[in-house]
Order: structure tokens, then C-alpha cells, then sequence
């Protein structure tokens, strides 16, 4: 925390907001939706910018809210408490932290299993399967096996439940991209389901409170699989698509754009 004025009246600011969060979440229907809403694009806005900080507020009012009496029934908070958990393990694992992950990602694979019980189905089927094969590569060891298999069997259900679902693809596109080529994963595994979930995204028609991004993180991560098989001036293309969709980008910006500057 800053000792200046400013940055005490920001942190002020911002711990003021996230009890006004976790108290509305308390709140009838109308008032649960409307900062739902608020709380998802924070999120974004915090992955867009790598404001962990902001991601690691979200998750500390969302399992609050997922343990209050209106909120321990609901799918889609249990869902949105995984995603924010996902997003802030996927923020550490970039930084080479894998180890500080692993607990987080254990919560968001519990979190996403109890939002399937309730009725999210395999949108939170995906989550499930993605957070797993996060949780594998983090635990290393045996564990990367048994977990391994347990992410690839989810997902390949969830895409069976929900073949035209965009978000359900992406992970299973992703996590594809992350597998070894043995276990059903590959760059080109991974390039084939991601180019899918794309144009699923065309016609997607997702509204609150079920869930919404991806976009972006599509061409993202489609761009990864192209570098990985040395496709340089497609993988630029699908970055910068990324940008048009979330301007300023910091992964993007700088990380991925400048590595694959290096491989000119």
C-alpha cells in the first residue's frame, strides 16, 4: 500500500467497494444481478491490466458470497468464484509460481464442481476440466497423471453436453494446447478446437448471469498454438485481434507480442 494521500484514499476507494459487493450480494434478485455484473467486469478489466490485486479483491468477496445464505445455492456464483480463482492461478503460473497456484486452483476445482451440482452443467464442466489440467501441470508428479486424465475426461464430457458452446470449446482448446501430444493434447490439437471455438463465438447469445468472456482469450491462446508450431505471421494476426477486442492487453503487450518479435 502507498503512503501518499492518493494511494490511501484509492485503497480506501477500493476496499469500500468490495463490501459494498459483498453486501449487496446479500440483496434481492434485481441487486445480486446488477453487481454480479460489476464484479465480472472488474475481473476482466483486472485480467486485461494484470491488476491481480483487483482479481485477488473479487475472490475474497466472492467465496464470502458463496458462503452467505443467498449465495451458497447458486451456480453461477460458484462459478464466477472458480473463474476469478483460474484467472489469478493463470496470473501466477505466468510469473513462474506455480507452487503458490496449487492451493487456489484445488478451491476452483471444488468451486467449479459445486456450481455443476447446482445446475451450471458443462459450461462449469469445462471450468472444472481446465482448473484440473492447471491443478496438474502445478502439483507436478504423480499427481500430473491422475489429475491429467481426470481434466482431458471432463472436458471431453462437457463437450459432448454442449458441442456449441464457445467458452466450453475455448478451455477444452486450451487445456489441449497445454496436454502432451500422448494424452490427447498439441499444438494442433489445440489450433483445431480453439479455430472452433471461434466460430462459435459468432453466434454466441450467452447474457448474465451465465457467463460471457472468452473472446479475447480465444485468438490469444490460438495465436500461442500457431507460435508453438512456428505459424509467426498467423500467430501476429490473432494477437493483434486480441487487441482489438482488449485494447492494452498487458500479457499480450508484453509478453507474448515481444517473444514472438524475438523469433523474427
Amino acid at each position: 500500500m502507498t503512503v501518499n494521500g492518493a494511494g490511501w484514499m484509492t485503497e480506501i476507494r477500493s476496499l469500500l467497494g468490495a463490501l459494498l459487493l459483498a453486501t449487496c450480494l446479500d440483496r434481492p434478485a434485481a441487486a445480486q444481478a446488477l453487481n454480479r455484473d460489476s464484479l465480472r467486469t472488474a475481473i476482466e478489466r483486472g485480467v486485461i491490466g494484470s491488476d491481480w490485486t483487483a482479481i485477488d479483491r473479487a475472490v475474497v468477496v466472492l467465496r464470502g458470497a458463496t458462503q452467505s445464505v443467498s449465495g451458497r445455492n447458486d451456480a453461477w456464483l460458484h462459478y464466477d468464484f472458480a473463474y476469478a480463482l483460474h484467472r489469478r492461478a493463470s496470473g501466477l503460473i505466468v510469473e513462474g509460481r506455480a507452487g503458490a497456484a496449487k492451493g487456489m486452483l484445488e478451491e476452483a476445482v471444488t468451486a467449479a464442481a459445486r456450481s455443476r451440482e447446482l445446475g451450471a452443467g458443462a459450461a462449469a464442466q469445462a471450468l472444472e476440466g481446465a482448473v484440473t489440467g492447471q491443478l496438474a501441470g502445478a502439483a507436478g508428479g504423480l499427481a500430473l497423471m491422475r489429475y491429467g486424465r481426470a481434466s482431458l475426461k471432463l472436458l471431453e464430457e462437457a463437450v459432448a453436453a454442449a458441442p456449441n458452446d464457445p467458452r466450453v470449446s475455448l478451455l477444452n482448446g486450451i487445456t489441449r494446447v497445454n496436454a502432451p501430444a500422448f494424452a490427447g493434447g498439441g499444438a494442433a490439437r489445440g489450433e483445431a478446437e480453439l479455430r472452433r471455438s471461434l466460430v462459435l463465438f459468432r453466434n454466441d447469445q450467452a447474457r448474465s448471469p451465465h457467463p460471457t468472456w472468452g473472446l479475447a482469450d480465444a485468438h490469444i491462446w490460438l495465436a500461442i498454438a500457431l507460435e508453438k508450431q512456428d505459424k509467426l505471421v498467423e500467430a501476429r494476426a490473432e494477437l493483434a485481434r486480441a487487441l482489438e477486442i482488449a485494447p492494452g492487453h498487458r500479457w499480450v503487450t508484453e509478453t507474448l507480442q515481444p517473444q514472438l518479435a524475438r523469433r523474427r
